[in-house]
């Protein structure tokens, strides 16, 4: 028997059969972006981060304070708090109940990464519907020097971000109170995580609120209506904004601006930070994918239309990149911060209905080029840090070490893997060292006791006679020194080498020479 359907039913049919293969599609291309995302981080022993193995050591020394196995008990205290930066911190502390510290490490690495073209995607399916495949861009830059830093705090703060602003979109535009509930719990969250993020959501959100409202707006009752989202958004971030104050009241580590090298010249690099990773090669890709993108987008501009509101937000994150300064107090690279924002909120710029084959294959062919360049650079580094990792064994187990390391001359930062790899040494050595990230109200990790020469990286403090070599012999029995050939003067007086390579010289002190002189004096 035959039946004969109605042809709007069959069409109706048909439309769901291409919406359910297009979502199907969609799917498996995030899962294979993803999969290929993580694969370098996957890969190796060491990812060479910059600050990755201090954060990782921290984590450790944390998980093994009460371990009989290590000292670490005796010189270092939990610290943890309502305070900035600690969610990457717990969150290993999680991963390691369930893995090892390494397969930790990698796992919140993962979820850095990962979380980024995800939150953006979050963020574009509310601010540009429809143009979702633009979050294939955030896939291409994630290996973007703030990652490559070790900046993982940051980089989580900054996927945190997207998705707070997409939830206060969701509040907009349904009046539903849990958007703002959750709005205010991902805004809280987000300080937790870092201030970067929690800083450009909020004005963000305050920006949007106000430059999306209508002319009618201007009416009394519409302007009311006005202040009230204003209000709204403001109670989203005063949890936040509280434990901030609280913080700064409390010993926070104080953090001034600081001009002294701001330049045309370094700001206008910094803009390119987005599109960086190992190779001006693959940046100059990048960028010409980019502007071939937009070239193809207004050449069909019957079909493209611009959203002006977030033409302004991104203005106003560049024009705060060019006002605040490279540095505030120790805290440095303030211009990698903010480009990396203005760049995946003017994903929601066009919207294009036009077809999409040129910008997602543009975007594809940067993202596997920034992948392999990832992969390839991981992996070459990995005999250089082995025998970084080798020369562990002459300093003995649960030592008293510190370290003086600095940038090798030449060397873009992103490269300089070495910096702090002496922290996988705290982890396969159990040694004791204040050259862990340990600020009061930053980690969640401070020193039981005052160990001398703690917070002098560089060796700056040496040199203008803050600390002294006798003291400092005195206090450790091993100094890892890198790229600091300026500081060989002082380093002498110390103690012998026992390690040379390269730019790296392990150094034994004098600590029992030192010992042996303060009891010939006390004998006399």
């Amino acid at each position: 028997m035959s039946h004969d359907y109605p042809q709007k039913t069959v069409v109706q049919a048909s439309t769901l059969e291409a919406k359910l293969a297009s979502r199907n599609a969609q799917i498996t291309m995030v899962g294979v972006f993803g999969l290929l995302l993580i694969l370098p981080l996957w890969l190796v022993k060491y990812p060479p981060l910059v600050d990755y193995p201090n954060h990782l050591a921290r984590a450790f020394v944390l998980h093994h304070l009460n371990d009989p196995n290590y000292n670490f008990g005796h010189f270092f205290a939990p610290d943890w708090g309502l305070n900035p930066y600690c969610l990457a911190d717990f969150l290993l502390q999680v991963f390691q109940h369930f893995v090892g510290i390494y397969a930790a490490g990698r796992l919140l690495l993962t979820v850095c990464i990962l979380g980024l073209p995800l939150g953006v995607a979050f963020f574009l399916r509310r601010a540009n519907p429809g143009n979702e495949y633009l979050a294939l861009w955030a896939f291409a830059v994630a290996y973007n020097p703030n990652f490559l830093m070790g900046f993982m705090s940051f980089v989580l703060s900054v996927a945190l971000c997207f998705v707070v602003v997409g939830l206060w979109l969701d509040y907009l535009h349904t009046g539903q109170e849990k958007y703002w509930l959750m709005t205010l719990v991902l805004a809280t969250l987000t300080f937790l995580t870092h201030l970067g993020g929690f800083a450009i959501a909020g004005m963000v959100i305050v920006l949007y609120t106000v430059l999306d409202a209508p002319v009618a707006d201007l009416k009394i009752r519409n302007y009311m209506d006005l202040m009230g989202r204003l209000l709204m958004a403001g109670l989203a971030f005063v949890p936040g904004a509280s434990f901030l104050l609280y913080a700064r009241l409390h010993g926070w580590a104080g953090r001034g601006p600081d001009y002294r090298h701001w330049s045309i010249n370094l700001k206008l690099r910094g803009m390119t930070v987005p599109f960086r990773e190992y190779s001006r090669t693959v940046e100059a890709i990048t960028i010409l994918a980019l502007l071939v993108t937009i070239g193809y987008f207004l050449s069909r501009r019957r079909e493209l239309r611009l959203q002006f509101v977030w033409m302004a937000i991104v203005a106003a994150i560049v024009a705060l990149h060019w006002i605040v300064p490279d540095a505030l107090g120790d805290l440095g690279f303030v211009d990698y911060r903010f480009c990396i924002f203005a760049f995946l909120f003017s994903l929601a710029i066009p919207v294009f209905r036009g077809p999409r084959i040129v910008p997602v294959a543009l975007a594809t062919v940067v993202f596997l080029a920034h992948v392999l360049q990832a992969g390839t650079y991981f992996v070459s580094e990995q005999k250089h840090l082995q025998r970084l990792a080798n020369d562990f064994q002459y300093i003995p187990q649960k030592a008293l070490v510190l370290a003086y390391t600095s940038r090798g001359v030449g060397v873009p930062w992103e490269k300089q893997d070495d910096l702090h790899f002496w922290g996988y040494g705290v982890i396969e050595r159990g040694w004791i060292t204040p050259s862990l990230f340990h600020q009061s109200g930053v980690q969640p990790l401070q020193l039981r006791v005052p160990m001398y020469s703690d917070d002098d990286q560089y060796g700056d403090k040496l040199q203008e006679r803050k600390y002294n070599e006798e003291s400092i012999s005195k206090a450790y029995d091993y100094l890892w020194t890198t790229n600091v050939g300026y500081l060989n003067p002082y380093l002498e007086k110390m103690g012998n080498p026992v390690c040379s390579q390269g730019e790296l010289q392990i150094i034994k002190t004098k600590k029992d020479q030192v010992a042996a002189l303060a009891r010939a004096r006390l004998s006399h």
